[in-house]
């Protein structure tokens, strides 16, 4: 039996302030079912996403490496671009209602049979803390997907829980301490960017298939990873893997940019040995599909570049044709809206915070005087009807 959380769960926060944009995204013709007069720009981006696509490009994949815009207000554009399917639906999540108690306990995988569910002395515990934090060092209320609902098992080695019928968490005690001695010490080795094995007896792939193991018992069988580290130090070694849900190939955003108060990102992360995994946290990861809306055709590259030179010459994106965005992508973006997770297909041009930070760095004049200047880098727009979902 779940137990219905009514008291306060203390939940904290990671969020990354970086440079924002020159504007705010265009006011959808119709917002919260209050309507206005069409602008020109949206009635040009309108007609640019109706615009029937060429047939021997539009759903090539390859380079892009060109301005968009004018040398006064562009954007430098230079990425692998993605063959998108000609298709695709949004959806719409809520919180599952198929998770117990016995399938907490298949998560757990205890080989002994002393599981206890300690949730009541979690809450105790957590209630005294934060009865005993000064005012202004209690966490921040922040909107959650999900209900109130909370159970934690343990088997005094492995400890596991269901939050809000949307994310889980498993630790192994004794592999995570391994993990923590030396995560400050050992250098963090990007393996997607090194883009070969940093380990013969222990592959990235095999880290992969522990992972996925794990999440089969949740009936997660589809995720993308977005981010491979690996830690090797005194015989100790593991990954740490990011990753994000998958529907039907398509992935959920990875990077967000600036975070805002009420803004929900479903997201993963595992710590994985050999043995086993140290670690796995699920953050509002693990909605059930409750509806999809109708197929819409996707905007190919071409309709989305001249989307944005639509923009550029609005000025609703300011740019520096100088300062490359090198990352293009497909992904769902989501957003939370009546206790629902919706989400929309959408175009992602952009480049990496990390990137970003080591051309700061580094002196990148061309990224400094963006940076300056609030030209955009990072972009979202909706891959059917080419309106802008975010842009800084």
């Amino acid at each position: 039996m779940k137990k219905r959380v009514l008291s306060i769960l203390i939940a904290g926060v990671l969020g990354i302030c970086v440079f924002t944009g020159c504007q705010k995204a265009p006011e959808a013709s119709a917002d919260n079912d209050v309507s206005h007069a069409k602008s020109s720009l949206e009635n040009e981006v309108e007609a640019i996403a109706a615009e029937e696509p060429d047939k021997d490009t539009a759903r090539a994949d390859g380079s892009y490496d060109a301005l968009v815009g004018t040398e006064e207000n562009g954007i430098w554009i230079c990425a692998e671009v993605p063959a998108p399917p000609q298709t695709v639906r949004a959806l719409t999540l809520r919180e599952r209602d198929d998770w117990d108690e016995e399938k907490l306990k298949e998560l757990l995988g205890s080989e002994g049979g002393n599981v206890q569910d300690i949730t009541a002395e979690y809450l105790v515990q957590a209630q005294k803390e934060f009865s005993e934090m000064n005012e202004e060092d209690r966490p921040v209320e922040w909107l959650n997907f999900g209900d109130d609902s909370l159970i934690i098992l343990s088997d005094g080695q492995k400890e596991a829980s269901f939050t809000r019928n949307t994310c889980v968490s498993y630790v192994d005690e004794a592999l995570k301490k391994n993990c923590d001695a030396i995560y400050k010490k050992a250098p963090e080795i990007d393996v997607i960017s090194a883009d070969e094995d940093v380990s013969a007896n222990f592959p990235v792939s095999r880290a992969k298939d522990i992972l996925l193991e794990k999440l089969a018992v949740l009936d997660i069988t589809e995720i993308n990873i977005s981010r491979v580290l690996y830690y090797e130090l005194g015989g100790t070694a593991f990954y740490e893997l990011i990753f994000t849900p998958s529907y039907e190939k398509l992935p959920v955003a990875s990077e967000f940019g600036q975070i805002v108060l009420g803004e929900v990102h479903p997201r993963g992360t595992a710590w994985i040995t050999a043995d086993g995994i140290a670690a796995m946290n699920l953050e509002d990861y693990c909605g059930k599909i409750t509806e999809q809306s109708e197929t819409g055709n996707i905007l190919t590259f071409p309709q989305v570049t001249d989307i944005l030179e639509k923009y550029l010459e609005n000025n609703t994106l300011c740019g520096n044709p100088r300062a490359k965005l090198t990352k293009a992508e497909l992904v769902y973006y989501p957003t939370l809206r009546d206790s629902q997770l919706i989400l929309t297909p959408a175009w992602h041009v952009y480049i990496p915070l990390n990137e970003m930070e080591t051309a700061l760095e580094t002196g990148d004049k061309a990224w400094q005087e963006a940076a300056d200047e609030g030209a955009a880098w990072n972009i979202y727009l909706d891959a059917v009807t080419g309106i802008m979902i975010k842009a800084e």
